[in-house]
Protein backbone atom coordinates (compact mmCIF):
# COMPACT_ATOMS: atom_id res chain seq x y z
CA UNK A 1 0.00 0.00 0.00
CA UNK A 2 1.12 3.53 -0.76
CA UNK A 3 1.27 5.87 2.23
CA UNK A 4 -0.42 9.04 1.03
CA UNK A 5 -1.54 11.87 3.30
CA UNK A 6 -5.24 12.61 3.65
CA UNK A 7 -4.80 15.95 1.88
CA UNK A 8 -3.19 14.33 -1.15
CA UNK A 9 -5.79 11.56 -1.22
CA UNK A 10 -8.49 14.23 -1.41
CA UNK A 11 -6.88 15.88 -4.42
CA UNK A 12 -6.19 12.53 -6.10
CA UNK A 13 -9.93 11.86 -5.92
CA UNK A 14 -10.61 15.33 -7.38
CA UNK A 15 -8.20 14.57 -10.24
CA UNK A 16 -9.86 11.21 -10.90
CA UNK A 17 -13.30 12.83 -10.89
CA UNK A 18 -11.97 15.40 -13.36
CA UNK A 19 -10.91 12.59 -15.70
CA UNK A 20 -14.18 10.78 -15.06
CA UNK A 21 -16.16 13.79 -16.26
CA UNK A 22 -13.76 14.35 -19.15
CA UNK A 23 -14.54 10.90 -20.56
CA UNK A 24 -18.22 11.33 -19.74
CA UNK A 25 -18.58 14.46 -21.84
CA UNK A 26 -16.38 13.20 -24.66
CA UNK A 27 -18.89 10.33 -24.88
CA UNK A 28 -21.68 12.89 -25.14
CA UNK A 29 -19.91 15.11 -27.68
CA UNK A 30 -19.01 12.36 -30.15
CA UNK A 31 -22.55 12.07 -31.50
CA UNK A 32 -22.56 15.72 -32.58
CA UNK A 33 -19.05 15.61 -34.01
CA UNK A 34 -19.88 12.50 -36.04
CA UNK A 35 -23.37 13.74 -36.97
CA UNK A 36 -22.76 14.68 -40.61
CA UNK A 37 -20.87 11.51 -41.69
CA UNK A 38 -23.30 9.36 -39.69
CA UNK A 39 -26.25 10.98 -41.42
CA UNK A 40 -24.56 10.28 -44.75
CA UNK A 41 -23.52 6.67 -44.03
CA UNK A 42 -26.72 5.57 -42.27
CA UNK A 43 -29.11 7.69 -44.35
CA UNK A 44 -30.42 9.56 -41.31
CA UNK A 45 -32.75 12.54 -41.59
CA UNK A 46 -32.40 15.54 -39.23
CA UNK A 47 -35.45 14.28 -37.34
CA UNK A 48 -33.81 10.85 -36.88
CA UNK A 49 -30.58 12.45 -35.66
CA UNK A 50 -32.64 14.45 -33.19
CA UNK A 51 -34.16 11.19 -31.93
CA UNK A 52 -30.66 9.73 -31.52
CA UNK A 53 -29.72 12.72 -29.40
CA UNK A 54 -32.86 12.50 -27.30
CA UNK A 55 -32.71 8.70 -26.90
CA UNK A 56 -29.60 9.19 -24.78
CA UNK A 57 -31.87 10.61 -22.07
CA UNK A 58 -34.54 7.89 -22.12
CA UNK A 59 -33.15 6.12 -19.03
CA UNK A 60 -30.82 8.94 -17.99
CA UNK A 61 -33.15 10.36 -15.35
CA UNK A 62 -34.34 7.02 -13.95
CA UNK A 63 -30.79 5.77 -13.52
CA UNK A 64 -29.78 9.03 -11.86
CA UNK A 65 -32.46 8.67 -9.18
CA UNK A 66 -31.77 4.96 -8.56
CA UNK A 67 -28.02 5.43 -8.22
CA UNK A 68 -28.56 8.51 -6.07
CA UNK A 69 -30.49 6.52 -3.50
CA UNK A 70 -28.02 3.63 -3.82
CA UNK A 71 -25.16 6.04 -3.00
CA UNK A 72 -26.79 6.66 0.40
CA UNK A 73 -25.88 3.05 1.28
CA UNK A 74 -23.15 1.87 -1.14
CA UNK A 75 -19.65 3.32 -1.39
CA UNK A 76 -19.25 5.78 -4.24
CA UNK A 77 -16.04 4.01 -5.31
CA UNK A 78 -17.88 0.90 -6.49
CA UNK A 79 -20.76 2.76 -8.10
CA UNK A 80 -18.39 4.97 -10.09
CA UNK A 81 -16.42 1.93 -11.29
CA UNK A 82 -19.63 0.23 -12.49
CA UNK A 83 -20.69 3.35 -14.40
CA UNK A 84 -17.35 3.90 -16.13
CA UNK A 85 -17.11 0.25 -17.20
CA UNK A 86 -20.66 0.39 -18.56
CA UNK A 87 -19.80 3.45 -20.69
CA UNK A 88 -16.77 1.68 -22.09
CA UNK A 89 -18.53 -1.54 -23.02
CA UNK A 90 -21.43 0.18 -24.77
CA UNK A 91 -19.06 1.98 -27.19
CA UNK A 92 -17.68 -1.19 -28.77
CA UNK A 93 -20.81 -2.29 -30.72
CA UNK A 94 -20.55 0.98 -32.70
CA UNK A 95 -17.08 0.08 -33.96
CA UNK A 96 -18.48 -2.38 -36.54
CA UNK A 97 -21.55 -2.38 -38.74
CA UNK A 98 -24.19 -0.07 -37.30
CA UNK A 99 -27.91 0.20 -37.95
CA UNK A 100 -30.25 2.94 -36.79
CA UNK A 101 -31.88 0.69 -34.11
CA UNK A 102 -28.45 -0.38 -32.79
CA UNK A 103 -27.35 3.26 -32.63
CA UNK A 104 -30.47 4.13 -30.64
CA UNK A 105 -29.98 1.15 -28.28
CA UNK A 106 -26.35 2.01 -27.57
CA UNK A 107 -27.19 5.65 -26.84
CA UNK A 108 -30.03 4.61 -24.51
CA UNK A 109 -27.70 2.28 -22.57
CA UNK A 110 -24.96 4.93 -22.50
CA UNK A 111 -27.45 7.42 -21.10
CA UNK A 112 -28.44 4.98 -18.37
CA UNK A 113 -24.78 4.70 -17.40
CA UNK A 114 -24.05 8.41 -17.59
CA UNK A 115 -27.20 9.69 -15.88
CA UNK A 116 -25.82 9.27 -12.35
CA UNK A 117 -22.25 10.32 -13.30
CA UNK A 118 -22.02 13.98 -12.31
CA UNK A 119 -24.07 13.70 -9.08
CA UNK A 120 -21.96 10.74 -7.95
CA UNK A 121 -18.70 12.47 -8.90
CA UNK A 122 -19.71 15.51 -6.84
CA UNK A 123 -20.90 13.31 -3.96
CA UNK A 124 -17.56 11.47 -3.92
CA UNK A 125 -15.74 14.82 -3.92
CA UNK A 126 -17.87 16.26 -1.11
CA UNK A 127 -16.83 13.34 1.09
CA UNK A 128 -13.36 14.93 1.21
CA UNK A 129 -14.27 18.62 1.72
CA UNK A 130 -16.65 20.42 4.07
CA UNK A 131 -19.18 22.99 2.84
CA UNK A 132 -16.84 25.99 3.20
CA UNK A 133 -14.13 24.42 1.01
CA UNK A 134 -16.15 22.81 -1.78
CA UNK A 135 -16.26 25.58 -4.40
CA UNK A 136 -12.82 25.06 -5.96
CA UNK A 137 -12.87 21.20 -5.95
CA UNK A 138 -16.38 21.33 -7.44
CA UNK A 139 -15.21 23.72 -10.15
CA UNK A 140 -12.28 21.44 -11.02
CA UNK A 141 -14.56 18.40 -11.33
CA UNK A 142 -16.96 20.36 -13.52
CA UNK A 143 -14.10 21.47 -15.75
CA UNK A 144 -13.61 17.82 -16.61
CA UNK A 145 -16.85 18.15 -18.57
CA UNK A 146 -15.69 21.23 -20.47
CA UNK A 147 -12.25 19.74 -21.03
CA UNK A 148 -13.85 16.56 -22.35
CA UNK A 149 -15.70 18.52 -25.01
CA UNK A 150 -12.67 20.78 -25.58
CA UNK A 151 -10.44 17.80 -26.39
CA UNK A 152 -13.20 15.90 -28.17
CA UNK A 153 -13.50 18.62 -30.80
CA UNK A 154 -10.06 18.36 -32.43
CA UNK A 155 -9.14 14.81 -31.32
CA UNK A 156 -12.30 12.98 -32.30
CA UNK A 157 -12.70 15.12 -35.41
CA UNK A 158 -9.17 14.07 -36.44
CA UNK A 159 -10.13 10.41 -36.08
CA UNK A 160 -13.38 10.93 -37.97
CA UNK A 161 -11.73 12.77 -40.87
CA UNK A 162 -8.59 10.65 -41.24
CA UNK A 163 -10.11 7.26 -40.38
CA UNK A 164 -13.88 7.05 -39.83
CA UNK A 165 -16.45 7.84 -37.16
CA UNK A 166 -16.36 4.24 -35.87
CA UNK A 167 -12.77 4.79 -34.68
CA UNK A 168 -13.90 7.60 -32.38
CA UNK A 169 -16.18 5.21 -30.49
CA UNK A 170 -13.35 2.66 -30.20
CA UNK A 171 -11.01 5.20 -28.58
CA UNK A 172 -13.70 6.27 -26.10
CA UNK A 173 -14.34 2.64 -25.12
CA UNK A 174 -10.65 2.04 -24.44
CA UNK A 175 -10.43 5.28 -22.42
CA UNK A 176 -13.33 4.16 -20.22
CA UNK A 177 -11.66 0.81 -19.52
CA UNK A 178 -8.36 2.46 -18.60
CA UNK A 179 -10.04 4.90 -16.21
CA UNK A 180 -11.88 2.06 -14.46
CA UNK A 181 -8.64 0.18 -13.77
CA UNK A 182 -6.91 3.34 -12.49
CA UNK A 183 -9.86 4.22 -10.24
CA UNK A 184 -9.94 0.75 -8.67
CA UNK A 185 -6.26 1.24 -7.80
CA UNK A 186 -6.42 4.83 -6.53
CA UNK A 187 -10.03 5.48 -5.48
CA UNK A 188 -10.59 5.99 -1.75
CA UNK A 189 -13.81 6.88 0.08
CA UNK A 190 -13.74 10.20 1.97
CA UNK A 191 -14.79 10.49 5.62
CA UNK A 192 -15.62 14.19 6.08
CA UNK A 193 -19.33 13.46 6.53
CA UNK A 194 -18.66 10.89 9.26
CA UNK A 195 -16.01 12.86 11.16
CA UNK A 196 -17.58 16.32 11.04
CA UNK A 197 -18.46 17.77 14.43
CA UNK A 198 -22.10 18.93 14.31
CA UNK A 199 -21.52 21.24 17.25
CA UNK A 200 -18.84 23.08 15.28
CA UNK A 201 -20.96 23.54 12.18
CA UNK A 202 -22.37 26.92 11.21
CA UNK A 203 -25.95 27.71 12.13
CA UNK A 204 -27.05 27.20 8.55
CA UNK A 205 -26.02 23.52 8.64
CA UNK A 206 -27.16 22.47 12.10
CA UNK A 207 -29.82 20.27 10.51
CA UNK A 208 -27.22 18.35 8.47
CA UNK A 209 -27.62 15.08 10.37
CA UNK A 210 -31.44 15.19 10.47
CA UNK A 211 -33.77 13.49 8.02
CA UNK A 212 -36.32 15.56 6.07
CA UNK A 213 -39.22 13.94 4.18
CA UNK A 214 -38.59 14.09 0.43
CA UNK A 215 -42.06 15.51 -0.10
CA UNK A 216 -40.94 18.55 1.87
CA UNK A 217 -37.67 18.88 -0.03
CA UNK A 218 -39.40 18.78 -3.42
CA UNK A 219 -41.51 21.86 -2.60
CA UNK A 220 -38.64 23.88 -1.18
CA UNK A 221 -38.20 26.97 -3.44
CA UNK A 222 -34.41 26.77 -3.50
CA UNK A 223 -34.29 23.09 -4.43
CA UNK A 224 -37.12 23.57 -6.95
CA UNK A 225 -35.16 26.46 -8.45
CA UNK A 226 -32.10 24.23 -8.81
CA UNK A 227 -34.18 21.72 -10.74
CA UNK A 228 -35.65 24.44 -12.98
CA UNK A 229 -32.30 26.00 -13.85
CA UNK A 230 -30.67 22.59 -14.28
CA UNK A 231 -33.46 21.81 -16.75
CA UNK A 232 -32.85 24.89 -18.87
CA UNK A 233 -29.08 24.47 -18.56
CA UNK A 234 -29.36 20.93 -19.85
CA UNK A 235 -31.58 22.13 -22.69
CA UNK A 236 -28.60 24.13 -23.95
CA UNK A 237 -26.11 21.37 -23.20
CA UNK A 238 -28.06 18.58 -24.93
CA UNK A 239 -28.70 20.75 -27.98
CA UNK A 240 -25.02 21.71 -27.91
CA UNK A 241 -23.46 18.27 -28.09
CA UNK A 242 -26.08 17.07 -30.60
CA UNK A 243 -26.44 20.08 -32.88
CA UNK A 244 -23.75 22.75 -32.38
CA UNK A 245 -21.15 21.05 -34.64
CA UNK A 246 -23.82 20.49 -37.30
CA UNK A 247 -24.88 24.15 -36.96
CA UNK A 248 -21.30 25.29 -37.55
CA UNK A 249 -21.06 23.14 -40.68
CA UNK A 250 -24.53 23.23 -42.20
CA UNK A 251 -25.77 26.69 -41.20
CA UNK A 252 -22.58 28.75 -40.94
CA UNK A 253 -20.63 26.90 -43.65
CA UNK A 254 -17.44 25.97 -41.76
CA UNK A 255 -15.50 22.90 -42.99
CA UNK A 256 -15.35 19.83 -40.75
CA UNK A 257 -11.89 20.51 -39.27
CA UNK A 258 -12.73 24.14 -38.47
CA UNK A 259 -16.07 23.12 -36.97
CA UNK A 260 -14.26 20.73 -34.61
CA UNK A 261 -11.91 23.45 -33.38
CA UNK A 262 -14.70 26.01 -33.06
CA UNK A 263 -16.80 23.57 -31.06
CA UNK A 264 -13.84 23.14 -28.72
CA UNK A 265 -13.47 26.90 -28.34
CA UNK A 266 -17.18 27.28 -27.60
CA UNK A 267 -17.11 24.83 -24.72
CA UNK A 268 -13.52 25.60 -23.70
CA UNK A 269 -14.43 29.19 -22.92
CA UNK A 270 -16.31 27.86 -19.91
CA UNK A 271 -13.13 26.64 -18.19
CA UNK A 272 -11.59 29.99 -17.17
CA UNK A 273 -15.00 31.52 -16.54
CA UNK A 274 -16.15 28.76 -14.19
CA UNK A 275 -12.84 28.72 -12.33
CA UNK A 276 -12.97 32.51 -11.92
CA UNK A 277 -16.57 32.36 -10.72
CA UNK A 278 -15.70 29.58 -8.24
CA UNK A 279 -12.89 31.68 -6.72
CA UNK A 280 -15.16 34.73 -6.60
CA UNK A 281 -18.02 32.81 -5.00
CA UNK A 282 -15.76 31.28 -2.33
CA UNK A 283 -14.13 34.69 -1.68
CA UNK A 284 -17.53 36.36 -1.26
CA UNK A 285 -18.68 33.61 1.10
CA UNK A 286 -15.48 34.12 3.13
CA UNK A 287 -16.32 37.82 3.39
CA UNK A 288 -19.71 37.00 4.87
CA UNK A 289 -21.80 37.55 1.73
CA UNK A 290 -24.99 35.50 1.82
CA UNK A 291 -25.34 32.30 -0.22
CA UNK A 292 -28.32 33.88 -1.90
CA UNK A 293 -25.98 36.41 -3.52
CA UNK A 294 -22.73 34.41 -3.73
CA UNK A 295 -24.45 31.33 -5.15
CA UNK A 296 -28.10 31.97 -6.07
CA UNK A 297 -27.84 35.29 -7.91
CA UNK A 298 -24.50 34.34 -9.45
CA UNK A 299 -26.12 31.43 -11.26
CA UNK A 300 -29.56 32.90 -12.05
CA UNK A 301 -28.46 36.13 -13.74
CA UNK A 302 -26.06 34.31 -16.13
CA UNK A 303 -28.91 32.02 -17.27
CA UNK A 304 -30.97 35.07 -18.27
CA UNK A 305 -27.94 36.59 -20.02
CA UNK A 306 -27.40 33.28 -21.85
CA UNK A 307 -30.87 33.62 -23.33
CA UNK A 308 -30.09 37.14 -24.55
CA UNK A 309 -26.83 35.93 -26.11
CA UNK A 310 -28.70 33.13 -27.91
CA UNK A 311 -31.02 35.70 -29.47
CA UNK A 312 -27.88 37.15 -31.08
CA UNK A 313 -27.56 34.06 -33.29
CA UNK A 314 -30.93 34.88 -34.84
CA UNK A 315 -29.80 38.34 -36.04
CA UNK A 316 -28.33 39.14 -39.50
CA UNK A 317 -24.73 39.36 -38.26
CA UNK A 318 -21.44 37.73 -39.28
CA UNK A 319 -20.68 34.08 -38.64
CA UNK A 320 -17.83 34.93 -36.25
CA UNK A 321 -20.14 37.03 -34.05
CA UNK A 322 -22.71 34.22 -34.05
CA UNK A 323 -20.04 31.80 -32.82
CA UNK A 324 -19.23 34.24 -29.99
CA UNK A 325 -22.94 34.44 -29.08
CA UNK A 326 -23.16 30.66 -29.07
CA UNK A 327 -20.08 30.48 -26.85
CA UNK A 328 -21.52 33.02 -24.39
CA UNK A 329 -24.77 31.05 -24.24
CA UNK A 330 -22.90 27.80 -23.55
CA UNK A 331 -20.68 29.30 -20.84
CA UNK A 332 -23.34 31.28 -18.97
CA UNK A 333 -26.01 28.58 -19.01
CA UNK A 334 -23.66 25.92 -17.63
CA UNK A 335 -22.78 27.71 -14.37
CA UNK A 336 -25.84 26.08 -12.79
CA UNK A 337 -24.01 22.73 -12.95
CA UNK A 338 -21.36 24.20 -10.66
CA UNK A 339 -23.67 26.04 -8.27
CA UNK A 340 -26.59 23.59 -7.96
CA UNK A 341 -24.57 20.86 -6.16
CA UNK A 342 -23.11 23.47 -3.80
CA UNK A 343 -26.56 24.78 -2.95
CA UNK A 344 -27.96 21.26 -2.55
CA UNK A 345 -25.05 20.33 -0.28
CA UNK A 346 -25.79 23.39 1.83
CA UNK A 347 -29.55 22.84 2.11
CA UNK A 348 -30.13 19.07 2.23
CA UNK A 349 -29.23 16.80 5.17
CA UNK A 350 -25.92 15.01 4.61
CA UNK A 351 -27.43 11.52 4.55
CA UNK A 352 -29.88 12.58 1.84
CA UNK A 353 -27.41 14.55 -0.24
CA UNK A 354 -26.51 11.82 -2.73
CA UNK A 355 -30.15 10.98 -3.36
CA UNK A 356 -31.09 14.62 -3.87
CA UNK A 357 -28.16 15.27 -6.17
CA UNK A 358 -29.45 12.36 -8.24
CA UNK A 359 -33.04 13.63 -8.14
CA UNK A 360 -31.98 17.14 -9.17
CA UNK A 361 -29.87 15.87 -12.05
CA UNK A 362 -32.50 13.39 -13.18
CA UNK A 363 -35.39 15.84 -13.22
CA UNK A 364 -33.25 18.55 -14.74
CA UNK A 365 -31.88 16.35 -17.49
CA UNK A 366 -35.37 15.45 -18.69
CA UNK A 367 -34.71 18.42 -20.96
CA UNK A 368 -32.43 16.11 -22.93
CA UNK A 369 -35.43 14.04 -23.97
CA UNK A 370 -37.09 17.08 -25.49
CA UNK A 371 -34.57 19.67 -26.67
CA UNK A 372 -32.50 17.72 -29.28
CA UNK A 373 -35.59 16.18 -30.86
CA UNK A 374 -37.34 19.56 -30.96
CA UNK A 375 -34.29 21.13 -32.59
CA UNK A 376 -34.30 18.29 -35.12
CA UNK A 377 -37.90 19.18 -35.91
CA UNK A 378 -36.96 22.80 -36.57
CA UNK A 379 -33.83 21.91 -38.60
CA UNK A 380 -35.78 19.44 -40.74
CA UNK A 381 -38.37 22.11 -41.52
CA UNK A 382 -38.88 22.73 -45.23
CA UNK A 383 -37.94 26.41 -44.80
CA UNK A 384 -34.26 25.41 -44.74
CA UNK A 385 -31.59 24.36 -42.27
CA UNK A 386 -30.36 27.87 -41.39
CA UNK A 387 -33.89 29.10 -40.80
CA UNK A 388 -34.66 26.02 -38.73
CA UNK A 389 -31.71 26.68 -36.44
CA UNK A 390 -32.76 30.32 -36.12
CA UNK A 391 -36.26 29.37 -34.98
CA UNK A 392 -34.97 26.69 -32.62
CA UNK A 393 -32.49 29.03 -30.95
CA UNK A 394 -35.17 31.72 -30.60
CA UNK A 395 -37.47 29.32 -28.77
CA UNK A 396 -34.64 28.24 -26.46
CA UNK A 397 -33.78 31.87 -25.72
CA UNK A 398 -37.41 32.56 -24.78
CA UNK A 399 -37.12 29.81 -22.15
CA UNK A 400 -33.76 30.86 -20.71
CA UNK A 401 -34.52 34.53 -19.98
CA UNK A 402 -37.65 34.17 -17.79
CA UNK A 403 -36.29 31.10 -16.00
CA UNK A 404 -33.11 32.96 -15.11
CA UNK A 405 -35.11 35.87 -13.71
CA UNK A 406 -37.33 33.50 -11.73
CA UNK A 407 -34.23 31.86 -10.27
CA UNK A 408 -33.20 35.13 -8.61
CA UNK A 409 -36.26 34.84 -6.36
CA UNK A 410 -36.23 31.05 -5.93
CA UNK A 411 -32.58 30.40 -4.98
CA UNK A 412 -32.25 31.44 -1.33
CA UNK A 413 -30.33 28.77 0.63
CA UNK A 414 -30.47 30.60 3.98
CA UNK A 415 -34.25 30.84 3.79
CA UNK A 416 -34.50 27.14 2.94
CA UNK A 417 -32.28 26.09 5.86
CA UNK A 418 -34.35 28.21 8.26
CA UNK A 419 -37.51 26.49 7.02
CA UNK A 420 -35.98 23.06 7.51
CA UNK A 421 -34.76 24.00 10.99
CA UNK A 422 -38.28 25.16 11.80
CA UNK A 423 -39.59 21.82 10.55
CA UNK A 424 -37.19 19.99 12.89
CA UNK A 425 -38.20 22.21 15.81
CA UNK A 426 -41.89 21.47 15.28
CA UNK A 427 -41.21 17.75 14.91
CA UNK A 428 -39.22 17.77 18.17
CA UNK A 429 -41.99 19.68 19.91
CA UNK A 430 -44.61 17.16 18.84
CA UNK A 431 -42.37 14.28 19.89
CA UNK A 432 -41.76 15.85 23.31
CA UNK A 433 -45.51 16.22 23.85
CA UNK A 434 -46.30 12.56 23.09
CA UNK A 435 -45.11 11.01 26.43
CA UNK A 436 -47.05 13.56 28.50
CA UNK A 437 -50.21 12.94 26.48
CA UNK A 438 -49.81 9.20 26.85
CA UNK A 439 -49.25 9.53 30.60
CA UNK A 440 -52.38 11.61 30.92
CA UNK A 441 -54.47 8.95 29.23
CA UNK A 442 -53.03 6.27 31.50
CA UNK A 443 -53.92 8.29 34.62
CA UNK A 444 -57.45 8.86 33.33
CA UNK A 445 -57.81 5.14 32.76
Amino acid sequence: MFHISTRWRAWIVVAMMFLFMLINFADKAVIGLAAVPMMHDLGLTPQQLGLVGSSFFLLFSTAGVLFGFAANRIKAKWLLAVLALAWALVQFPLVGTVSFPLLILCRVLLGAGEGPAYPLAIHATYKWFDNSKRSIPSAIVLQGANTGMLLAGPCLTFLIIHYDWHRAFLVLGIAGCLWTVLWLLLGVEGTVDETADPAAAPDTTQHASRHVPYRRLIVDPTLAGCILLTFVGYSVLSVGFTWFPAYLRLALGYPAADAGWLFSLIVGAGIPVTLAVSFLSQWLAGKGVSSRLSRGVMTSVPVALAGLALFGTTLPIGSGIKVLCLSATSVLSQLIFFFAPLIIGEVTPTRQRAAWLGINASLGTLAGLIAPALMGHFVGDTRGIAEGFRHGFAVLGCILVPCGLLGIWLLNPERSVRRLQHFHARADSVRDDLPATTSGHEEAA
